[in-house]
C-alpha cells in the first residue's frame, strides 16, 4: 500500500481526547481518519460522516442537522442514516462522556446486555436499533489484538486506587457541583500559572534556609500557635485551603489532559476526617507522563504553599497580624500534609501514586507486601521477592505503626488532659489504635490480593508502541481573542499605577488625661452622686465628704476675725474726750491722795517724838506717802499715753492678729470645700460602683475615683522597624477599632518613639497618635488596626516590601 499523503485536523468535539484526527487525500477526493495511540486502532470516516461529528454540538434537534446537511451535501440525511453512524460510534465507545448528554445522543448513554456464553455483555446498540452497522469499520490494532470486550476500562499505573483520580474509589463522596463550566471558562486564564512551577526550587531552598535560621523563633511561633488553635480548627483550616487548592489544581491539570472531572465532592479520610476530592472519568486514557504530572501537581503545589507561607511568616512576623497567624498556620498544614501523606511515598497519597506511574506499577504496595511474605514463606518468584520491594513493604508497615501510635498517644493526651477520663481514655485511645491497625492491615492484604490475582495478566496487557505510533501531533489553535490579550495586560499596567502606601499596625488606645480623684482631708464619705461608668461635665460634685469639724471651725475663727477687728478699729481711732476726762480725774485722785499722806507724816513724826505713836505707825505713813507720790506719777504717764494714743507697733501687732486669724479660717475653709470632690474636666469616670463607699471612711490621700478626659484620645500603634521610615510627624492616621469594625477614626502622629521594642514576634516601634474622639466611642483599652499615611509608589512596589526587604538585608547579608 502507497503512503497517502495526510494532514492533522482538529478533533470533533465530542470524540473522546485520546484519538487523533487525520485528513487522507485520495486524488481528487479525500477521507478521514481517527487514530487511538493508546490501543493502536485506526478507524476511517467519510466526509459527510465527519462532518455530522463536526456540526454536532450547534445542532440540537433532528431538524436543524438535517438542514445544516442539506445545505453542504445537497441532500437530505434520514434518522436511520444518523442511527447507524451513531450507533457504531457508540458501540467503539469512541464518544465522551459529556457528548451523552446531547439531546441526539441521549439513547447512547444506557447500555443494555445479553448473555453470551453464560456471561453478561454489553448489547450492541446497532442490534438494539434494529438497523446493521454502517460505518467507521475499525483497523486492526497494532498489536492484533481485538477491541474492547465490552467490560470495565484498563486503568494505568498511577491511577487505579488513587482518591479523587479513579471514578471507582469515589463511591462515598457527596457530590457538592459540576465543575466544567468552571473549569471551562477558566482554563485560559489559568494555563499560564503553570510556569510558576519553575520558582518553587529557589522558593523551597529559601524557605528551608529561613528555617533553619530561625528554627529556635519558628518553633517557638508554632508552639503559641498549637497553644491558641485546636486540632479541629487546624482540620477545618486545612479542608478549607489546602485540600481546596488542590483539588482545584488537579482538577485543571487533568482538564488539561483531557480527562472530565465532573463532579467535586467531599468524602472522609480514615473513616473520621473530611476533605474534598473529584470525580474524574477518562483517566484511563491517561498516558504514563500525564499520570505523573497530575499526581506531581498536587506535591508541587503544597511544597509553592509551604515555601510562599514560610516567606509571608519570615517577612510579617513583626507585624503579628492576621496574616502572620494565616502563613504560619499554612507552614503547619502544608508542611505536615508534606510530611505525613502528600510528599511521603510510604503513605497512600500523591508522592506513592507518582512512584507507582514511574515505576509502572499499579500494584505497588501489593507487590511489595507479597514480597515482603515471600521472603518469610521463601517463595522463589523473583520479580516479586527482591530486596528493594520487601524493603520498601516493611518501610510502609513500619510507618503506618508509628503514625497510629503518634495518633494514639496524642488522642491519649487529649483524653486526659481536656476530658481527664483516666483509664477509659486509655480504653478508647487503644480501641482507635486497633481499628487504625486493623485498617491498615486490611488495606495491605487487600491490594497483596489484588496483585496476586492480576500479575498474570500484566504481562501480556503491556503494550510497546512504535515511534510513529508515539509521534506528537500538532493541534491548530485558535488565536487568542483581543479580551482575552486585555485582559492579561490589565494587570500589568496596574502593577504601575501610584499607590498611598499606608504603614499598618496594631494599636491601643489610651486616654489624653487620666487623673485620680483623692483628697487631703479625711473623713466620712456622707454622699456619693455617681456610681461610676458615667460622662461627667467639668466641676460637678461626685461626692461628698462629712464636714461638721470643719465647719464649726470656721465658725470660731470668723469671731475671733470681728472681735480682733474691733480691736485694731479702736487703735486706729485714737484718743477718745473721755478717756482723757477719766485719766486727769484719776491723776487729780492721786494728787489729792498724795497731799493728805504728805501731811499726815509730819503730824505723825511729832507724835512718835512725843511718845504717842509708835515706829511701825510712822514707818506705814510714810511708805503710803511714798506710794501715793508713785501713783500720782503713774496717773501722769496714763493721761499723757491717754492723749498720744497708739503706737504703730500696736497697729501692726493688731494687724498682724487679724490676718492670721483670717489665713486660719482660710485653711479651714478649704477643707470644707474639698470635701467635696468634683470633676476636673470633661470625661468618664472609670471606677465602678462608687455609690458602695457611702458612709465609708476616705483617709489622706486615699483614692476615691479614677476619671479620664475623652474628647481627644491618644492611639498607641505598635509598627515593625522596617516601616518607620515612612512614618512623618503630623501624618495622617486611620484607626479601625474592633468594636466598631464599620468605622473609622481619623487623627494625627504626634510621636515618634525613639526606643526600639523587642518582642516574640520581632522589632516594633510605638506611634502615638492623638484621635478625635468628641463623640465619646472609643475607650480605654479598645484595640484594632491602625494605617499611617506613608509614600506614594507603584502598586508593584507597595505590595512587595517584605520581598524587596528580604532581597535588600538577608540576600544582601549572604553574598560574601
Amino acid at each position: 500500500m502507497t503512503e497517502q499523503p495526510s494532514q492533522k485536523i482538529v478533533l470533533p468535539a465530542y470524540l473522546i481526547r485520546r484519538l487523533e484526527a487525520f485528513r487522507i487525500a485520495k486524488g481528487s477526493e479525500h477521507s478521514y481518519i481517527l487514530r487511538d495511540k493508546l490501543y493502536g486502532k485506526t478507524y476511517d470516516f467519510d466526509p459527510w460522516q465527519f462532518f455530522i461529528l463536526e456540526v454536532l454540538p450547534g445542532c440540537e434537534t433532528l431538524e436543524k442537522l438535517q438542514a445544516v446537511f442539506h445545505d453542504r451535501f445537497d441532500r437530505t440525511i434520514t434518522k436511520d442514516e444518523l442511527d447507524m453512524l451513531f450507533s457504531s460510534i457508540a458501540d467503539q465507545k469512541l464518544f465522551e462522556e459529556s457528548a451523552l448528554q446531547h439531546p441526539l445522543l441521549e439513547q447512547y448513554a444506557k447500555h443494555s446486555f445479553e448473555v453470551v456464553d453464560g456471561k453478561a455483555v454489553h448489547k450492541s446498540f446497532s442490534t438494539v436499533g434494529q438497523a446493521a452497522p454502517a460505518a467507521p469499520a475499525a483497523a486492526a490494532p497494532v498489536d492484533g489484538k481485538a477491541a474492547g470486550d465490552g467490560g470495565a476500562p484498563e486503568l494505568p499505573p498511577g491511577v487505579e486506587g488513587a482518591t479523587g483520580v479513579d471514578s471507582r474509589a469515589a463511591s462515598r463522596m457527596l457530590k457538592l457541583f459540576d465543575p466544567r463550566p468552571m473549569l471551562k471558562a477558566l482554563a485560559p486564564a489559568v494555563a499560564p500559572l503553570r510556569y510558576a512551577m519553575y520558582a518553587v526550587p529557589v522558593l523551597l531552598l529559601v524557605a528551608i534556609v529561613l528555617a533553619a535560621n530561625n528554627w529556635h523563633v519558628l518553633s517557638s511561633d508554632l508552639g503559641n500557635l498549637h497553644a491558641h488553635f485546636s486540632l479541629f480548627a487546624r482540620v477545618i483550616f486545612m479542608l478549607l485551603t489546602v485540600n481546596v487548592l488542590s483539588v482545584l489544581v488537579m482538577s485543571f491539570v487533568a482538564n488539561a489532559f483531557r480527562v472530565s472531572v465532573d463532579k467535586i465532592g467531599i468524602t472522609v479520610l480514615l473513616g473520621f476526617i473530611p476533605r474534598f476530592t473529584t470525580h474524574m472519568t477518562g483517566t484511563e486514557n491517561l498516558s504514563r507522563r500525564e499520570t505523573m504530572w497530575l499526581h506531581a501537581s498536587n506535591i508541587i503545589l503544597r511544597l509553592f504553599l509551604f515555601s510562599v507561607a514560610m516567606l509571608v511568616w519570615y517577612n510579617t512576623r513583626d507585624h503579628a497580624n492576621t496574616l502572620t497567624e494565616f502563613a504560619l498556620m499554612m507552614v503547619l498544614v502544608a508542611g505536615a500534609s508534606l510530611i505525613i501523606e502528600t510528599g511521603n511515598p510510604l503513605a497512600k497519597g500523591s508522592a506513592y501514586f507518582l512512584l507507582s506511574a514511574f515505576l509502572n506499577e499499579k500494584n505497588l504496595r501489593g507487590k511489595a507486601y507479597r514480597a515482603l511474605v515471600g521472603k518469610f514463606r521463601g517463595d522463589v518468584y523473583e520479580p516479586a521477592n527482591s530486596n528493594a520491594l520487601a524493603l520498601y513493604s516493611l518501610a510502609t508497615i513500619t510507618y503506618l505503626i508509628f503514625l497510629v501510635l503518634l495518633i494514639g498517644v496524642g488522642l491519649l493526651e487529649w483524653l486526659n488532659g481536656h476530658l481527664r477520663l483516666g483509664g477509659s481514655a486509655v480504653i478508647i485511645a487503644g480501641a482507635f489504635v486497633a481499628y487504625l491497625l486493623w485498617r491498615n492491615y486490611t488495606g495491605l492484604k487487600h491490594f497483596g490480593d489484588i496483585y496476586e490475582k492480576t500479575q498474570q495478566f500484566d504481562r501480556w496487557r503491556k503494550r510497546t508502541l512504535t515511534a510513529d505510533d508515539m509521534a506528537p501531533g500538532e493541534t491548530p489553535k485558535a488565536p487568542m481573542a483581543w479580551w482575552k490579550k486585555v485582559l492579561l495586560a490589565t494587570p500589568v499596567v496596574l502593577l504601575f499605577l501610584p499607590y498611598p502606601y499606608e504603614v499598618s499596625g496594631s494599636f491601643s488606645i489610651y486616654p489624653l488625661r487620666r487623673q485620680v480623684l483623692s483628697t487631703d482631708t479625711p473623713g466620712l464619705i456622707q454622699t456619693v452622686y455617681f456610681d461610676g461608668g458615667e460622662s461627667v461635665k467639668q466641676g460637678t460634685v461626685i461626692a461628698r465628704l462629712a464636714d461638721n469639724d470643719y465647719a464649726g471651725q470656721v465658725k470660731v475663727l470668723d469671731a475671733q476675725i470681728q472681735e480682733q477687728a474691733a480691736v485694731l478699729a479702736n487703735l486706729k481711732a485714737g484718743p477718745k474726750p473721755e478717756q482723757v476726762r477719766v485719766a486727769q480725774e484719776a491723776l487729780e485722785t492721786a494728787r489729792t491722795t498724795a497731799r493728805y499722806s504728805r501731811e499726815k507724816v509730819p503730824r505723825i513724826e511729832k507724835l512718835y517724838a512725843s511718845g504717842a505713836m509708835s515706829f511701825e505707825e510712822l514707818d506705814t505713813a510714810r511708805k503710803q506717802r511714798d506710794d501715793d507720790a508713785m501713783e500720782v506719777t503713774e496717773r501722769i504717764a496714763d493721761l499723757q499715753l491717754v492723749k498720744s494714743g497708739a503706737t504703730a507697733d500696736e497697729i501692726a501687732a493688731a494687724e498682724a492678729k487679724l490676718s492670721s486669724l483670717q489665713q486660719q479660717r482660710a485653711i479651714e475653709a478649704d477643707k470644707v470645700a474639698r470635701t467635696e470632690v468634683r470633676m476636673p474636666f470633661d470625661g468618664n469616670i472609670l471606677t465602678l460602683h462608687l455609690k458602695d463607699r457611702t458612709n465609708s471612711f476616705l483617709d489622706k490621700g486615699q483614692p476615691l475615683a479614677t476619671v479620664e478626659y475623652i474628647g481627644t484620645v491618644t492611639a498607641e500603634v505598635d509598627i515593625p522597624e522596617a516601616d518607620v521610615q515612612y512614618v512623618k510627624p503630623g501624618a495622617k492616621v486611620r484607626i479601625r477599632p474592633v468594636a466598631y469594625f464599620n468605622r473609622e477614626f481619623d487623627g494625627t502622629v504626634a510621636t515618634i518613639d525613639r526606643n526600639v521594642t523587642k518582642e516574640e514576634t520581632g522589632t516594633t516601634l510605638k506611634i502615638l497618635a492623638t484621635i478625635d474622639n468628641h463623640g465619646g466611642e472609643l475607650n480605654t483599652g479598645m484595640t484594632g488596626t491602625a494605617k499611617i499615611q506613608g509614600e506614594t509608589m507603584p502598586v508593584w512596589k507597595a505590595f512587595s516590601q517584605a520581598i524587596i526587604r528580604f532581597v535588600k538585608v538577608q540576600v544582601w547579608s549572604w553574598i560574601p
